[in-house]
């Protein structure tokens, strides 16, 4: 069975937490993918777990958040990966809002939990169901 966002969650170690999106967890994800860009849709496939730490993006703002994430969803994202404690302390509200406006699953990537840690674990997923 390929790996899902649900499966991702409940992987003990990564301690991922949904932030929007609780009913798109059935998601099969493709790939995990870390991007800093803007506008990293030129450089998806479809199906990506994106993870991001929102260096190049102001995450707060409601219209910025809105864009991004209707252009990830019309790549056909898996879901967003959000790491806290890096650029933000928390997941700003208005990517939380315009995820679950969007339907765009949503997850929270604790400080202590290196994005290769959750590439790995799909990886081995994808190479088990092979």
């Amino acid at each position: 069975m390929p790996p899902t966002l649900a499966s991702l969650v409940q992987h003990s170690a990564l301690k991922l937490k949904v932030r929007a999106g609780a009913d798109r967890l059935a998601t099969p994800v493709r790939w995990a993918h870390a991007s800093e860009l803007a506008d990293p849709v030129p450089y998806m496939d479809g199906g990506e777990l994106l993870l991001v730490t929102a260096t190049n993006l102001d995450a707060e703002d409601p219209a910025t958040m809105r864009r991004y994430v209707q252009r990830l969803v019309a790549a056909e994202v898996a879901g967003l990966g959000f790491a806290v404690g890096v650029t933000y302390d928390e997941v700003p509200p208005a990517l939380i809002d315009a995820a679950e406006e969007a339907g765009l699953p949503l997850l929270e990537v604790p400080r202590r939990t290196p994005f290769i840690a959750i590439s790995k674990a799909v990886s081995a997923a994808i190479a088990a169901d092979q």
